[in-house]
């Protein structure tokens, strides 16, 4: 159950939004991950561009917030006994969607399967990979063709991409699972693993990235109602694609990915 703490917040939030005003209650608690590089982590510029996008996004709307950086389980989970009012970013599957309400897509994704330049895989499709050992880092999502056959396939779960990466360097895991603007940071020198690594062709699956609110919370809808008019307002002015114009890191995968 919420304290007399957050049910005060809930109520400001509720007000608020009912007379169309700016939310200006205490703050938000809100929490994300590290070593998600270039959206979101502690060390990196304004802990990520996704982390700025939100922050600024709640800030349009007039409403105060937190950020916390914990390990993805534990956010997850510390959100959904509403120990937090919201988490981000996630992408979509009919588990989070029985538990949680999505924003407006924060980004879009690309997912596709990464190997080794001298790997023999070569179309990236179901029949062909059943047999693969597959690399996500704990607490992403598997999407596509993946997810519906996840029982029989065999998946690495390191703490991070860069570990993925090393590992199909060494050839303990054959495939990666990932996408261009991550596959770009792990490119950045003086990482330089990208020219050792190939897309198959065949894609995984586009996917969007959402903030979300446990649908438990007592007052979810207006939440994310207010989120949602903050981010339409960034996008409508040009302030989001000028975000992702000026953050340094996201500005240094763009190159690469790019170039």
């Amino acid at each position: 159950m919420p304290d007399l703490k957050s049910a005060f917040r809930v109520l400001v939030l509720s007000s608020s939004c009912l007379l169309g005003q700016p939310v200006a209650a205490e703050a938000l608690s809100l929490v994300t991950g590290n070593e998600y590089p270039p959206f979101t982590g502690s060390d990196l510029a304004g802990g990520g561009v996704l982390t700025e996008l939100v922050r600024q996004a709640f800030d349009a709307s007039g409403t105060a917030i937190d950020i916390d950086f914990k390990p993805w389980t534990r956010g997850y989970e510390e959100t959904l006994r509403l120990g937090y009012d919201a988490t981000f970013p996630y992408l979509s599957t009919p588990r989070r969607t029985a538990d949680f309400l999505f924003s407006e897509p924060l980004y879009q994704l690309s997912l596709r399967l990464y190997v080794r330049r001298d790997s023999p895989w070569q179309t990236g499709s179901p029949e062909e990979m059943r047999n693969a050992t597959f690399c996500l880092p704990a607490g992403y999502e598997v999407s596509g063709w993946i997810r519906a056959e996840s029982d029989r396939l065999v998946f690495v779960r390191p703490r991070s991409m860069a570990q993925c990466h090393a590992m199909l360097q060494l050839g303990r895991v054959d495939v990666v699972v990932s996408n261009p603007d991550e596959l770009a940071w792990q490119a950045v020198p003086p990482k330089l693993t990208l020219p050792n690594v190939r897309a198959l062709p065949e894609p995984l699956a586009d996917v969007t990235l959402h903030l979300i609110v446990p649908r438990a919370h007592p007052d979810a809808q207006a939440l994310l109602s207010t989120f949602n008019a903050g981010l339409q307002r960034l996008v409508s002015s040009g302030a989001r694609d000028q975000l992702f114009r000026s953050n340094p890191e996201y500005r240094r995968v763009y190159d690469v990915a790019d170039h």
